[in-house]
C-alpha cells in the first residue's frame, strides 16, 4: 500500500497561488526589515532568508511539475 499520493491539480493550483501570496509578503517584509534595521541586522538577514526559501520551494514545485509532465507524455 502506498503511503503518499501526489497532489491533485486543484491542490497544486491552490498551493501555487498561496505561495505567490506568501512570496509577495516575504518580499515586503524583507524590504521593511532592511529599511528599518539595515542590511546587516539579523532580522533583515532572516527576512531575506525567508524570501529565498519561499522562492526555492516555488522552483522545486515547478521542477517537480515539469518532471511529472515529462513522465506522463513519455
Amino acid at each position: 500500500m502506498q503511503d503518499r499520493y501526489p497532489l491533485t491539480v486543484a491542490q497544486l493550483r491552490r498551493t501555487k497561488e498561496d505561495l505567490a501570496a506568501i512570496q509577495d509578503r516575504a518580499e515586503e517584509i524583507s524590504r521593511l526589515m532592511t529599511a528599518g534595521y539595515g542590511p546587516s541586522d539579523p532580522k533583515a538577514i532572516r527576512a531575506g532568508e525567508l524570501n529565498s526559501a519561499v522562492q526555492r520551494l516555488q522552483w522545486e514545485l515547478e521542477r517537480s511539475a515539469g518532471n511529472y509532465a515529462d513522465a506522463t507524455t513519455a
